[in-house]
């Protein structure tokens, strides 16, 4: 599961004949097999559902913009909102939420704002229960609509319960394991880029209209 944007340190374990397969994110620098979600089009999607409600001030929650799945979550906020005719707000938009602590803050900053988003798109599952613990302490969870990239576990036990774009990782990592073994196989074909759609899963949070 390559964290950088250089895998070239991997270069010699191909030269020697090791099979690898990257999931979750791409690999770049060299031609080796990868298992990705469909990043920028689930996310895309969160944000058209939130517009379906009837949001225009969407905010856009994520953890390091350096990395890929961030930016390619943060790529399709941003075509959404362009497909949509929203005009993107740099003021409602925060990277590098490092944990659930600190998107707990930037959800009560954003909200303590003249003019607040009426709903939060949060691109990662940590960032997501820090959003929701503002939401709660806040006393705005059943006003501010929210739609998290990644399921976790009790997101359906909460009130409401938490709309989110789910991975499959099951097909991931089943996808991954048969391709790692026809390699081991002989499967000579160029690699290739594997994709496993995600799946908008409703359960009350993202269906908040606005006030």
């Amino acid at each position: 599961m390559p964290a950088s944007n250089d895998q070239s340190y991997l270069a010699g374990e191909l030269r020697s004949g090791t099979v690898i397969v990257c999931v979750d994110r791409e690999c770049i620098t060299l031609d080796i097999d990868s298992v990705v979600t469909t990043n920028v089009s689930g996310a895309a999607e969160g944000v058209r559902h939130l517009a379906a409600a009837g949001h225009r001030r969407i905010a856009f929650l994520s953890d390091r913009h350096a990395i890929l799945t961030a930016r390619q979550r943060y790529q399709g906020y941003t075509e959404a909102l362009a497909s949509l005719g929203i005009p993107l707000d740099p003021a409602i938009v925060v990277h590098d939420l490092a944990d659930a602590s600190v998107a707990d803050g930037a959800v009560s900053t954003l909200l303590a704002r003249p003019d607040p988003p009426t709903a939060l798109f949060t691109a990662q599952n940590l960032v997501t229960i820090g959003a929701i613990r503002a939401l709660r302490r806040l006393g705005a969870e059943n006003t501010i609509a929210m739609v998290g990239f990644d399921d976790f576990p009790l997101a359906d036990m909460l009130r409401p319960g938490v709309t989110v774009i789910a991975q499959d990782p099951t097909a991931i990592g089943r996808t991954a394991a048969n391709l790692l073994f026809s390699r081991l196989a002989g499967d000579s074909r160029p690699p290739g880029v594997h994709v496993v759609p995600t799946t908008l899963i409703r359960r009350g949070s993202g269906e908040i209209r606005p006030a």
